[in-house]
């Protein structure tokens, strides 16, 4: 057993000797033309921490909902997606662990025994056993076992990667959705308020038709307005509950009995949200992080192909002991080193490489695709931020003066110094007016929640 240790230190050391010839190039991050800055105006945005909100972690809190906090916690604990996503990375450490033991020498041990009898002259039976011990060993010389290596530890912070971007499109998915719902109820109450407001009227109408002072005309038209304010209602009601049970979803819940609590958009605060630089977006984003990582194996699995071409060295030492049940023993010990090249192979080998080298180049150029679409994200999300605040601004105005039209509207009519037209025309405009700056409200949530996604959200590679 001395012996076949020795052997095989001796075979580790020339093999050491030998593996030290890596063949491929080091990963080199392909060239990306960054814009400088973002192209806006907006007050509330900032290429800087300035004062605007900083990222946290968890930066769905900025918005103040102590409600959406907890579904948040739920969905993170319970969404199937994600946890499919962390099941990727156990998947991606086990092909790492798998292909790290082909850098280690193999041993095998072996034992057998046999007993045979003789009955052609005098009975006769002999024993035999042995056991013995095989360590063979492939030496990296062209640095193609470090390669593989280095592309499973590649893929694993790809897979890692991939469970943070599908993180971050969980996260906005359940604050859209849960911003979509409320609103929703914004818009219901919106509704329901008008329609109690047009009943008052067609009774007023009705009461005046009875007494003669108005016409028949006057009251179909009425009623008319009556419906169709009622006939809105299902649909939002639907709609509420196609949120709700995607919401559910989310959460990894059955969506039946689920609803979110929240009746209202008031009181929600919209956070100012810091751009940083667009050349932040290469670290901070983890969908692109991912597609690096992507590209890092691709370049090493060009290298282990490279490696293929040149020839390969196995070392194996072995020793085998007979008798070790019987008695007497003999030991017998050997070391062998194989070098192998290949001489033909139809070219297999080198349309791996080609293979390699075309699946590298792929990803390269989806790479820089993914930074500008990116990029593109960013600066729609940053346009959209600054034209809802805008337009938020103009819609509520716009409904305060309808509900004012349709105050004195509703006055002179019951006085008799209005007609029944401008009535129903100012009452449409305040339904259509107050919906439109409900929407208009739900719109700035959305193209904040959209500015957070798209500039990673509250994730950043130094996190891991």
């Amino acid at each position: 057993m001395k012996s076949l240790l020795k052997s095989a230190t001796i075979s580790l050391a020339l093999a050491s000797v030998l593996a030290g010839c890596a063949v491929g190039a080091s990963y080199q991050r392909p060239d990306a033309a960054m814009p400088e800055k973002w192209d806006t105006t907006a007050t509330t945005i900032r290429n800087d921490q300035g004062s605007a909100q900083t990222f946290a972690a968890e930066w769905w809190k900025q918005f103040g909902s102590a409600e959406l906090n907890q579904l948040m916690e739920q969905s993170l604990a319970a969404n199937h997606d994600l946890a499919a996503a962390a099941s990727r990375i156990r998947q991606a450490r086990a092909s790492l662990g798998i292909t790290s033991s082909t850098q280690w020498p193999s041993a095998e041990l072996s034992v057998s025994g046999g007993k045979n009898r003789n009955n052609q002259s005098a009975i006769r039976t002999t024993e035999s056993s042995q056991a013995g011990i095989t360590v063979a060993y492939e030496a990296d010389l062209w640095g193609g076992i470090a390669a593989g290596r280095k592309a499973a530890e590649a893929r694993v912070d790809s897979s890692m990667y991939d469970r943070d971007a599908v993180a971050l499109v969980l996260q906005s998915d359940v604050a859209s959705n849960y911003f979509q719902a409320l609103a929703l109820k914004d818009r219901l109450a919106i509704a329901r308020k008008n329609l109690e407001a047009a009943r008052n009227v067609l009774s007023l109408v009705e009461l005046r038709y009875e007494k003669g002072a108005t016409t028949g005309l006057e009251v179909s038209q009425q009623r008319t307005s009556v419906l169709n304010i009622e006939a809105q209602i299902p649909q939002l009601e639907q709609n509420l509950r196609t949120v709700q049970t995607a919401l559910a979803v989310l959460l990894g819940r059955p969506p039946q009995g689920f609803s979110v609590q929240g009746s209202t958009l008031a009181g929600m605060q919209i956070p100012a949200v810091a751009a940083y630089q667009p050349a932040s977006l290469l670290e901070r984003r983890p969908d692109i992080k991912r597609a690096e990582a992507q590209l890092v194996a691709a370049n090493a699995d060009v290298n282990a192909a490279r490696t293929a071409l040149y020839p390969s060295l196995r070392i194996s030492a072995s020793s085998i002991a007979g008798g070790v049940f019987t008695s007497g023993s003999s030991l017998a010990t050997s070391l062998a080193a194989s070098l192998a090249q290949t001489l033909f192979d139809g070219g297999r080998l080198r349309g791996q490489v080609s293979l390699s080298q075309a699946q590298q180049e792929e990803l390269v150029q989806q790479y820089q695709q993914g930074i500008l679409t990116s990029l593109k994200e960013v600066q729609d999300s940053l346009g959209a931020v600054a034209s809802a605040e805008s337009r938020q601004q103009l819609l509520t105005d716009a409904a305060r003066e309808a509900q004012e039209a349709f105050r004195i509207a509703n006055v002179r009519f019951q006085s008799g110094s209005q007609d029944m037209l401008t009535l129903l025309d100012s009452q449409r405009t305040q339904l259509s007016a107050e919906d439109a700056r409900v929407q208009a409200d739900l719109a700035r949530f959305t193209a904040t929640i959209d500015l957070y996604k798209a500039l990673g959200g509250g994730w950043s590679s130094a996190r891991g």
